[in-house]
């Protein structure tokens, strides 16, 4: 069975539901960046070409994952050093991403993990227009969504002010989409739906629950 490293403040349906997929690591909250993002694995790692590389001060490391230069702290954009994703054989960054991390394609966002969910190897959904425009002229398949109704979580659990992203509040694995709350939370419900069915991926959703953007998760 995989390993999956994600926030520790994830709920008990949604623990119960990935532990029948994976061995689950709660990642600890951390002091070093601000509290709404303190637990999530997007921030401290990436998973490139299948590999994990974690940030100096990530909580859980082994001996399998790469070691960046640089930790991650508290202010933009130290925070943001690991926050790349993949899309195919495509690595997508900002000018911010650490120099252990070699990105293909470079972005203004440097939340670039948190602002999209990867749906296959050539397409993903995003809350952010300017990574839509770049991803768009690189022939992957970018759905853009404005989404204002995903919450991000204080150290007590309790919801913060702050506004979450749609990358961070899913999870791809397998055939499965994995969002973290409900379905009717979401603005562009039917979009996603469209979009998740052109690619053969089951919606998976906790009902009447809010969504939670909790920074994905990181499957070894």
């Amino acid at each position: 069975m995989q390993n999956l490293i994600i926030d520790s403040r994830i709920r008990e349906i949604e623990y119960k539901y990935l532990s029948q997929f994976f061995n689950i690591i709660k990642l600890p909250l951390s002091d070093d960046v601000y509290e709404e993002i303190s637990g999530h694995s997007d921030i401290f790692y990436t998973k490139i070409n299948g590999k994990i590389i974690a940030a100096p001060n990530a909580e859980i490391k082994t001996d399998k994952f790469i070691i960046g230069q640089n930790k991650v702290e508290k202010e933009y954009p130290k925070d943001v050093l690991y926050n790349v994703c993949q899309i195919g054989n495509k690595i997508i960054g900002s000018k911010y991403t650490d120099k252990s991390i070699a990105p293909d394609i470079l972005v203004k966002q440097g939340y670039v993990k948190c602002s999209v969910a990867v749906t296959s190897d050539k397409s993903c959904i995003t809350s952010d227009k300017g990574i839509e425009k770049i991803l768009k002229q690189n022939n992957i398949d970018t759905l853009y969504v404005e989404e204002n109704n995903i919450k991000l979580l204080k150290t007590d659990g309790s919801i913060s002010n702050m506004k979450g992203f749609i990358g961070g509040a899913t999870l791809a694995f397998d055939n499965k989409f994995v969002l973290f709350g409900d379905s009717d939370n979401l603005a562009n419900k039917e979009k996603i739906l469209k979009h998740l069915n052109n690619y053969s991926l089951e919606l998976i959703e906790f009902e009447g629950l809010n969504i939670y953007d909790y920074g994905g998760g990181i499957i070894f």
